[in-house]
């Protein structure tokens, strides 16, 4: 953990105020114009593995080249001298999961349609890019106040995006975003992303996943925010995966909602196969009527 009042970079760094597996977030103020900024430093135990880093730094290159205005800005990234990398983010003070956390019960229809249309907005430049985030959940959707009816939400975190195979190689000739992240090393076994919002192909193979798989995660987020809860729950993760891979998910929840075009839509999202889903951009259509 580094001290407040520590410099990294040209930030200097105020409080910390995140604290996940690989890697720490500050707040920090930028030197000479005193503009706020979120520092993301790589925790030093992961300093050593080659992987990590690669992930971590591939993040910093993707927000370099993917500027929308639904997804978190790039400030600055870097390495302390001797010590860990670290990128500097547009600050943004509160997240999606303190909101739903305070709110309990869920949101309006009209707060939940703007976060989720936002958020569809974000994953679509990714997906034209060939990106899927892999990792979509409250967490990484930061809000610029409190008040989601108002705010601007903003997609974070891309530190487990993929770069589907068919894409890097033509990326390489044209020079676009693939071609300047380094390799990574994800063994066919690996759970990559957060179980509660993974679609089920994601639980069988998350290396191989296509942009489908956000849809059915931003689907699952769409009805957390609508009912207050997740569609699937369990105590261990075989169960879960089990769930979200042979369960119908509890669709009477939504039967407040006035809209059918909206429960048919969230539906579609949950579908167990993938080219059942909609694409993004066809899921911005029917939202954007409840803005």
């Amino acid at each position: 953990m580094l001290a407040s009042g520590s410099c990294v970079g040209r930030f200097e760094l105020v409080r910390r105020v995140a604290s996940g597996l690989m890697s720490e977030v500050y707040e920090g103020r930028e030197a000479g114009s005193g503009r706020p900024v979120a520092v993301k430093v790589l925790r030093d135990a992961f300093c050593l593995d080659a992987d990590t880093i690669a992930r971590f730094l591939n993040e910093a290159r993707m927000l370099e080249r993917v500027r929308d205005p639904h997804i978190v800005g790039l400030v600055d990234c870097g390495r302390l001298p001797g010590g860990p990398p670290f990128m500097a983010l547009e600050w943004l003070p509160a997240s999606l999961h303190d909101v739903l956390a305070s709110a309990g019960s869920g949101l309006s229809l009209h707060s939940a349609a703007r976060v989720a249309s936002q958020i569809a907005h974000g994953l679509l430049s990714l997906h034209e890019r060939g990106i899927v985030h892999r990792d979509l959940k409250p967490a990484n959707v930061l809000l610029d106040q409190r008040d989601p009816a108002v705010a601007r939400a903003k997609l974070a975190d891309l530190g487990l995006a993929k770069m589907p195979r068919s894409s890097a190689s033509e990326a390489a000739r044209r020079g676009t975003v693939a071609a300047t992240l380094l390799p990574v090393s994800t063994g066919g076994a690996a759970l990559l992303g957060t179980w509660e919002y993974m679609a089920p192909e994601q639980w069988l193979k998350s290396k191989d996943v296509e942009p489908k798989a956000d849809v059915y995660a931003l689907g699952v987020l769409l009805f957390q925010m609508l009912t207050g809860q997740l569609p699937f729950v369990a105590e261990d993760k075989g169960a879960l995966m089990c769930l979200h891979l042979f369960e119908r998910p509890p669709l009477h929840l939504l039967d407040h909602l006035a809209s059918q075009e909206l429960r048919d839509l969230i539906t579609r999202m949950l579908s167990k196969r993938p080219w059942l889903r909609p694409d993004m951009r066809e899921v911005l259509d029917p939202l954007a009527r409840f803005l």
